[in-house]
């Protein structure tokens, strides 16, 4: 019988970024790869990524490639035999390593009609302000972080979408809220 789980996916290192997840036990991690890419703003095109149990250092359950192959897309949610409460970590881009927590909250069964997988809640936005429009006593929020400007003033830089324009020539980064 089909089971929805429901992950609490986190970045291992800014837990109060996270967003819950609902995957379908018969889908696959190549499914679940592709909505936490979605949910955390990582490149769909770009880098390898890869789920193990959390308490397991031996190794995970295969690679994931952008496109949706690689020797881990295939293995269903089903099989990875969980429990509520249990944790597997997810790392996106092997450069980077970009890692996650996922803690299995609930399994439950699928709502008629619904779309899976999807992304149902996600945490509360800290946001931080454009620096250029603080200047002129606006409060704008920032969808970028000057990566060149922070490192030559040895601060965090943010600029809304409008005064990014200022920057163009500079390496920027989107913020993830």
């Amino acid at each position: 019988m089909e089971k929805v789980y429901v992950f609490k996916v986190a970045l291992k290192y800014r837990k109060r970024l996270w967003r819950r997840i609902e995957i379908r036990s018969e889908q696959t991690l190549g499914n679940f790869d592709n909505i936490i890419r979605e949910a955390f703003n990582h490149d769909k095109w770009d880098h390898l990524s890869e789920f193990f149990m959390e308490r397991c250092s031996k190794g995970g359950f295969g690679e994931i490639y952008p496109d949706g192959g690689g020797s881990g897309a295939k293995k269903q949610i089903e099989r990875l035999g969980l429990s509520e409460g249990d944790k597997l970590g997810y790392v996106y881009d092997f450069g980077d390593e970009i890692h996650h927590v996922l803690t299995l909250e609930k399994i439950m069964e699928p709502e008629e009609g619904v779309k899976y997988p999807r992304i149902i809640s996600k945490n509360k936005p800290s946001y931080h302000y454009c620096e250029m429009c603080k200047e002129q006593g606006k409060k704008t929020i920032a969808k970028w972080i000057c990566i060149e400007c922070s490192e030559d003033d040895g601060r965090e830089v943010f600029l809304c979408e409008d005064c990014i324009e200022e920057h163009e020539d500079h390496y920027v980064d989107e913020i993830l809220y």
